[in-house]
């Protein structure tokens, strides 16, 4: 077992226990494997034995989560100002600068994502903030022409991603409200409070993009 995955499956398991459902983890992790039909299953399962809110809170709990040294300064700033407009502000900065750095990004690519409101700011429109996510492999995305290829290469999930180089539909939908964690980990740090999200697009949806909209 990968290191990712072992490090999912801890996730999975708190998150459950936080809901009162550690028998279902006992369960899951007793036929786990590192394949789609076993995250098919536990879908499934979850879906049976839980609401979709809960279903919801367990995925959003297995998120892979942005580095909180940035943060900590919004967090810090939103508590004296409380001005969730400027510290959206500081976030989408801090993110231009830093992914323009780490994917190596020239003018027109970063242009690109501004315009489709991807990253870790998204879009503010009152109190609702509504994010599309990058493409994983960014450059590689936009040399290829295959939809299939596309689909994986856009998306950041390790767990399934090799599932969408088929037509078929790969899991549940509510799956990916893993993706949709990081943001609601983001702003419950910097508002020190409960946030809402919803996964308004997905590529299992057949979705060309995975958006999320987070209520503030």
């Amino acid at each position: 077992m990968n290191d990712f995955e072992k490090q999912w499956l801890y996730k999975l398991k708190i998150s459950l226990k936080n809901i009162g459902k550690s028998s279902l983890f006992e369960n899951f992790s007793l036929s786990h494997q590192e394949t789609i039909n076993w995250s098919n299953l536990l879908m499934e399962t979850l879906n049976q034995e839980l609401t979709e809110e809960k279903v919801i809170s367990v995925m959003c709990g297995c998120a892979c989560l942005a580095p909180k040294d940035y943060l900590k300064i919004l967090r810090d700033e939103y508590a004296k100002t409380k001005d969730l407009k400027y510290v959206h502000q500081l976030l989408q900065q801090y993110f231009e600068k830093s992914i323009t750095k780490y994917k190596n990004l020239n003018e027109d690519q970063l242009k690109y994502i501004i315009e489709h409101e991807m990253g870790m700011a998204g879009k503010l429109d009152g109190n609702t903030i509504t994010a599309v996510k990058i493409p994983k492999d960014f450059h590689e995305y936009f040399q290829a022409e295959d939809p299939a290829k596309k689909r994986y290469l856009y998306c950041h999930c390790p767990r399934i991603r090799e599932a969408l180089k088929t037509d078929k539909k790969p899991l549940d939908k509510n799956y990916c409200y893993c993706g949709a964690g990081f943001y609601k980990d983001i702003w419950e740090f910097i508002l020190q409070r409960e946030v809402k999200v919803k996964l308004v697009e997905s590529l299992i949806q057949g979705n060309e993009f995975c958006k999320i909209a987070i209520s503030i």
